[in-house]
Parts: C-alpha cells; sequence; structure tokens
C-alpha cells in the first residue's frame, strides 16, 4: 500500500504529541514494507525533499500572511490569517503537484492548519481516498482548542462557523474518519462535521515507547507527584498549586517551559511553598524516573494527553481532569484517578490519602500492562484496516 500523510509539521519540525504520533505510525508502516510519504509546511519557506527513517518527506512553504507558530500578531491580523486558512485554494494545488508525484492508494490528513480542506479537494479531483485523523478541534474551531476565555466552548460560536464552513461543506469529502478519543469525534462532530462518513473509529494514538521498568521503583519517603508539559492557565496549574502547597508530605515537580511572564508570575505566586520545584525543560524519562504519579490537571478538555501513556511505560500512574479524552485511558483506581476540573479540594484529598500509601507495585505493573494498549505493533492494524476500507469504498464509489 503507498500512504501519504498531509500534516502541518512533520519531524524533524514537529515537537507535539500530534506529530510524534504521525510520525511512529509512518513508520510501523514503512517497516511492514508499506511505501509512506508525509507533506508538511517548511517552518523556513523553503520547499524542499528527503527521506528520514524510511519515510520521504516533502515539506511546502505557506501561502499566507505569516506562520502559525511563534511570534503572536494583533488580532486583526490573526484574524486575515484564519480567513485565508479557512479554504486555501493555493495551497491545494502545491499539495497536489506532490500527490501527482506520489501517486498514493490512500491519503490520510492530520492536522491542517495552514493547509486547510482544500487538501481533500485535491486528493478528490485525483480519485485518491481520504482518510482524516482527528488529533484537535481544527474542524470545528478556528484556534483548534474550543477554549476561550478560561472555559470550553459549550457550542461554536459565530466566528468559528465562518471561518469553519468550508470545512463543514466539504466534510463528507473523506471515506472514513480516526479520532483520538470519543469525546474528540463527538465534540468535532456537534460542529456539524463528517454527517455522512460512513466509517469513524476511535484509535487512541500509538506510540513505540515499550514497558521500560523490569523492578519496582525505588521506595521514597512521601510521595513525589509531577506534571510534564507546558506551563500555562489552561493547564490548570493554579487549581492544582493551591491546595498541593499546603502538603508538606508532598513534593512536587514541575517540567516544562512557559511565557515568562506567566512563568515568572507562578513562581511568585508558589515562593513560600518549599514542597514545589520549577526544572525547566526536562526529558520526560528523568521526571519519570523521580515521581509517583504523574499529574495531568487540565481545564480545557484535552483530545487524549499522549503523555498519559508515555508515563505508563515507566509503570507511572496519572491523575487527570475529567474532560476530554484523558478518562477513556485511564482505569480509577488501577492506572490512575480522574478529578473533576478546577476542584482544588478533591485533589488535595486525593493526594493527601495517596501520601498516607498506596498499591505502588499494583499500580505499576497495572501501568506497564495498560501501556501495551498503546504500542504501534498494536495498533497499526487497525489503521491498516481503516486505509484498506476507504480504498474499497472509493472503488465502489467509482464503479457506480
Amino acid at each position: 500500500m503507498k500512504i501519504v500523510f498531509v500534516g502541518t509539521l512533520y519531524a524533524p519540525n514537529g515537537v507535539g504529541g500530534a506529530e510524534r504520533t504521525v510520525q511512529t505510525i509512518a513508520e510501523m508502516a514503512v517497516k511492514l514494507g508499506h511505501n509512506v510519504a508525509t507533506i508538511s509546511l517548511a517552518p523556513d519557506g523553503m520547499a524542499s525533499s528527503g527521506e528520514l527513517n524510511g519515510v520521504r518527506t516533502h515539506y511546502v512553504p505557506l501561502a499566507n500572511i505569516h506562520f502559525p507558530f511563534g511570534r503572536r500578531y494583533g488580532a486583526a491580523r490573526r484574524a486575515l490569517w484564519h480567513a485565508i486558512d479557512a479554504y486555501n485554494p493555493l495551497m491545494g494545488r502545491r499539495v497536489g503537484r506532490l500527490l501527482d508525484r506520489e501517486r498514493p492508494d490512500v491519503v490520510q490528513t492530520g492536522n491542517l492548519l495552514g493547509f486547510s480542506a482544500a487538501v481533500w479537494q485535491a486528493a478528490r479531483k485525483r480519485s485518491i481516498p481520504v482518510v482524516q485523523m482527528l488529533h484537535d478541534y481544527y474542524m470545528g474551531c478556528a484556534n483548534s482548542s474550543m477554549f476561550k476565555q478560561g472555559q470550553n466552548c459549550q457550542r461554536q460560536c459565530g466566528a468559528c462557523k465562518v471561518f469553519t464552513w468550508p470545512r463543514r461543506a466539504t466534510s463528507d469529502t473523506p471515506s472514513a474518519v480516526i479520532s483520538l478519543s470519543a469525546r474528540l469525534l463527538e465534540r468535532v462532530e456537534d460542529t456539524g462535521m463528517f454527517p455522512h462518513v460512513a466509517k469513524k473509529v476511535v484509535i487512541h494514538g500509538a506510540s513505540d515507547l515499550r514497558g521500560q521498568v523490569d523492578a519496582p521503583n525505588a521506595v521514597r519517603s512521601g510521595l513525589t507527584v509531577g506534571y510534564l508539559g507546558r506551563l500555562e492557565a489552561t493547564k490548570g496549574l493554579e487549581f492544582m498549586l493551591d491546595g498541593l502547597a499546603q502538603l508538606p508530605e508532598v513534593h512536587v515537580l514541575l517540567a516544562g517551559k512557559g511565557e515568562d511572564d506567566y512563568v515568572k508570575g507562578l513562581r511568585q505566586r508558589y515562593e513560600s511553598a518549599r514542597n514545589i520545584e520549577f526544572l525547566g525543560f526536562t526529558k520526560p524519562q528523568e521526571l519519570f524516573a523521580r515521581i509517583d504519579f504523574l499529574l495531568v490537571p487540565s481545564m480545557w478538555e484535552e483530545p487524549l494527553g499522549r503523555v498519559i501513556y508515555e508515563a505508563y511505560a515507566h509503570g507511572i500512574p496519572s491523575i487527570v481532569t475529567r474532560g476530554g479524552g484523558m478518562p477513556e485511558i485511564v482505569e480509577e483506581g488501577r492506572t490512575g484517578y480522574v478529578v473533576t476540573p478546577g476542584d482544588s479540594a478533591a485533589l488535595t484529598a486525593l493526594v493527601q490519602r495517596l501520601a498516607r500509601g498506596w498499591d505502588r507495585e499494583g499500580f505499576r505493573q497495572a501501568c506497564v500492562a495498560k501501556s501495551g494498549e498503546f504500542r504501534v505493533e498494536n495498533l497499526i492494524g487497525s489503521y491498516l484496516d481503516v486505509w484498506s476500507y476507504a480504498i474499497s469504498a472509493a472503488k465502489k464509489e467509482g464503479a457506480s
């Protein structure tokens, strides 16, 4: 099978969970003997092609007024950017030329920020079936988050209805949809997307991590919990730290970076809490080696939370907030716990109880076992099934 993946970023440019997931899937497909290529944006604005771990890579200059990452612009300029991105035929033509070169059996599109739904039409024009994989809320939200002014959007706002209209109008182009979580799919469908797509499946990403823990973690006094990710308000850090700062028997590690002003304010707010330590950028395995529980206290509905099953591979359970896809991969009392976002008292009480004693070895074994559910070797068959379905459906449609 010949597969082309199209998405906003790809290695070595992508650093987020979506990019790592796509790279993991693409490289596994190559290992199984499939022919794989990727098309992504070129941050330097220069068109180029190459190969990475057996995957052919194409990097395409963006046809818009600025690159979507890095410098922050004013509201008017951002609105113009999103208006262009609503449907960008120039990006569709650039992708189309690469599809003419590759001539794939199927195209899997992912995050399309910068490309727009014009990619679907480029594939359709060439009678190439499309599978859309949902990594975020881009299909129903111009900002890809469905989160505004500190609140999860309960419905699609007027501006997003306008900006995403071309996506809705063409959302029956894909033959199938893959979503990272059931909740993500539900919220995107609620915006009017994919009403007539027959095949919609949930596949919880893919990881190339194997169980990393062969022996129990070293016994430590007290309890150490850790956060790993970007330091920003949407991640629920304040509600997490407000309570934990009052528990001297619990050591709290914060790994990650954020905007300077926000991080400075966070440090000042909790400078008197001797049990809170800011680590800055830290490799995941280094944090996992030091903690008993991973905390993922997001206020917004995260589509999934790849860091959760990365921690599982190291035998580390998670405490996550209810909402988004995270509760779908946490087994309460076995691989972690789920709390209400913003409920500092409930989180504090749970952590305080765990500090008095918990089944460390039982959780460790359950987490390592659970991590196998997310290994790409165990999931690639599900992706192949969807791609094969799309190819078969396109052939039936062409014959009718």
